[in-house]
């Protein structure tokens, strides 16, 4: 019971960073961790992911759609655990610019955390368990995509950014997990700040604010382990700069209604998640998040 909690104070992980538009988005600095598996000791798989936005400002328009198919792993040794997503991106941007595609190997994160405190015991005699456990860490993100524009190309705006797989900075990130757990009954919360720096080309991505929480259901089925879930996701981005200048409008939120399930079979593990906007404001109300969905399969050790 203990090795399956611990692994379910990560299972909503520390966020998703998504926001795009022909001025102001970061798809390409997209970040998530999103539902882990169960796992003892580490877990490897792979994992796709879809999400699309649409940009009206009254005399330009853009539709942006990006796929994110990733490789990502964990290890975990006692109240220390590491993660890396290596990912690989293709991006469509439709506009009345005309039509971009890019795809490429995009900035592979890697992240640590550690176990503040765990806390577990029975508390009825039918064998009901109470627990509570708080992880904290942190981590980088590489820039390891592709990321230079043209910038001496007639048609440049600042949203040409987003249209590369990679970002060109090193950012940082900083994640709290707490779980508590009554028996088949969790909550998890989550919260999540990145720190993005200027890239060589002298721009720099707002930094990120994530606040997740989730409730999850654990139902147990001979071999089969099924959690249901269901939560709320709220993201907020701050100003972004160019040489130093405000892109104006730039910051901006998302909060987003969560659906889940996690089926876990032995060692074998399927996660589906899925995002709608409940509330957002995104380029002053010009950009609409439109859905975010995933779907991963996982192998644990």
């Amino acid at each position: 019971m203990k090795k399956i909690f611990i692994s379910i104070v990560l299972l909503f992980g520390a966020s998703y960073f998504v926001k795009a538009c022909p001025f102001c988005g970061c798809g390409n600095s997209n970040f998530q961790i999103g539902v882990l598996p169960t796992f003892s000791n580490a877990f490897a798989g792979v994992r796709y992911s879809y999400s699309t936005f649409n940009t009206d400002s009254g005399s330009q328009y853009s539709r942006d759609y990006f796929h994110t198919t990733e490789i990502w792993g964990g290890y975990k040794r006692g109240k220390f655990q590491v993660m890396a997503f290596i990912p690989y991106l293709s991006i469509h941007k439709r506009s009345d610019d005309g039509v971009v595609n890019s795809s490429g190997l995009g900035d592979i994160t890697i992240l640590g955390n550690y176990q503040l405190m765990s806390n577990a015991k029975p508390v009825s005699e039918n064998g009901r368990y109470f627990a509570h456990t708080l992880w904290a860490g942190g981590g980088i993100k590489l820039k390891t995509g592709q990321s230079a524009v043209d910038v001496n190309d007639h048609c440049f705006s600042v949203g040409d950014f987003t249209g590369t797989p990679g970002t060109g900075s090193t950012d940082y990130l900083i994640n709290i997990n707490d779980a508590l757990l009554f028996g088949n009954h969790g909550i998890v919360t989550n919260i999540a700040y990145k720190i993005n720096t200027q890239n060589n080309q002298h721009y720099r991505y707002g930094n990120q604010l994530y606040v997740n929480t989730a409730y999850f259901y654990s139902i147990a089925l001979n071999n089969w382990t099924i959690r249901p879930s269901a939560g709320v996701n709220v993201m907020r981005n701050e100003t972004n700069r160019y040489h130093g200048q405000e892109v104006q409008d730039s910051q901006g939120y998302t909060v987003s209604g969560m659906a889940g399930l996690n089926v876990q079979r032995k060692k074998i593990g399927l996660l589906l998640n899925g995002f709608l906007p409940v509330s957002q404001n995104l380029f002053n109300g010009f950009t609409r998040f439109n859905e975010r969905t995933s779907v991963a399969l996982t192998y644990s050790f």
